[in-house]
């Protein structure tokens, strides 16, 4: 079984964090996002992916390399990918794809059953199927409405508040097949969502939706991230390899750390969960507080750390408090007794000298 990952956009909000590292690359329990897309896609039966890439996309291929360490084929489409648009680079893939295949989004964190989806969309015979995920604020999505079969009736890319018809919304997980991209133009800009599923409604083409209730987060800004973070610790987003019923335990009586090798910390007060990745040391009398710390981050004597995000190769002064929902661009030093106000973010390569005051707009 084949499948394409949609993984050349720059990650825009996410910024500072995807300044020098793609967001399929952004660490995530200290492996990359994609990583996870691609054992969800391996646990359904693929067996030879394409992965689309654009932005920094050395990163992803110096990592990912050939798939042999996961056991599967990668190849890798570069190019105008992002021109193209998601369709439009996607069409460039499949004369290698001659029956129905995955496409998704290299981004997403969930619990679906690919597998269902898969067969799912075999039962129902049509062209496309695209997974359905309910949320309380569809505005950031397309969003769908589907008969009593499954077929959609209504698609509509990122509506208004007022017009919001549907509360189901395009999680970016598809399957095709590849009759479908004979709608799309060669080597033109165009999009899933804002132009193949109109134009196949338009066409009266068989275009289905999955409503799935299991755990979907598109990881798309700070909070985002935060949020999927806290979601492992207490259960609702299993990944590979971790026991998350001991992680929700501690979880309720203080604080859960995890750590990335090589770590030194000196008994550090924690309050919800602190993440974080290689090589992290941590002073005396440090409080962490609900707070992701990327590799190489030393956080000196005294420093309080609040829901934040903290990049690569930081250092973080004594005495220094970082306010909840901050974000501190890799490669930044922060002087002693400075503080970094609520909602910050702070550029990568920055120098905040002592005693700073960090203030939002």
């Amino acid at each position: 079984m084949k499948a394409v990952i949609l993984a050349g956009g720059k990650g825009t909000r996410l910024l500072p964090l995807t300044v020098y590292r793609p967001k399929p690359m952004v660490p995530f329990f200290n492996r990359p996002l994609m990583e996870y897309t691609l054992q969800n896609l391996i646990k359904a039966g693929v067996d030879e992916i394409y992965i689309l890439v654009g932005y920094l996309k050395e990163r992803i291929m110096e990592y990912f390399g050939d798939g042999s360490q996961w056991g599967v084929e990668i190849h890798y489409s570069n190019g105008e990918n992002v021109k193209l648009g998601t369709a439009g680079a996607t069409k460039k893939v499949v004369k290698h794809i001659d029956k129905t295949f995955f496409v998704v989004s290299s981004d997403v964190l969930m619990n679906l059953d690919l597998k269902a989806l898969y067969d799912y969309h075999i039962r129902k015979k049509g062209l496309t199927t695209i997974a359905l995920s309910k949320v309380e604020d569809p505005t950031q999505y397309g969003i769908a409405i589907i008969d009593h079969n499954g077929r959609i009736l209504r698609f509509k890319e990122k509506p208004k508040p007022e017009e919001a018809f549907s509360d189901l919304v395009n999680s970016g997980i598809y399957v095709f097949e590849p009759e479908a991209f004979d709608l799309v133009p060669k080597e033109k800009n165009f999009d899933f969502s804002k132009d193949l599923f109109p134009r196949m409604l338009e066409n009266d083409l068989p275009l289905y939706g999955f409503p799935f209730r299991e755990y979907w987060n598109d990881v798309g800004r700070p909070s985002s991230y935060l949020q999927a973070t806290e979601d492992v610790f207490h259960g609702r987003l299993m990944l590979p390899g971790l026991r998350t019923k001991s992680l929700k335990g501690n979880l309720e009586h203080g604080g859960t750390l995890v750590t990335g090798q090589r770590c030194t910390l000196r008994r550090p007060e924690i309050r919800g969960f602190a993440l974080l990745g290689d090589d992290v040391e941590i002073g005396r009398n440090v409080k962490i507080e609900r707070s992701v710390i990327f590799p190489n981050v030393t956080i000196d004597e005294g420093a309080e750390v609040k829901e934040a995000i903290i990049g690569e190769n930081v250092h973080i002064g004594k005495g220094v408090i970082i306010q909840p929902g901050s974000v501190i661009g890799d490669n930044t030093l922060i002087e002693d007794f400075s503080k970094i106000g609520s909602n910050v973010k702070i550029w990568v390569e920055s120098r905040i000298g002592r005693e700073s005051i960090i203030l939002p707009d």
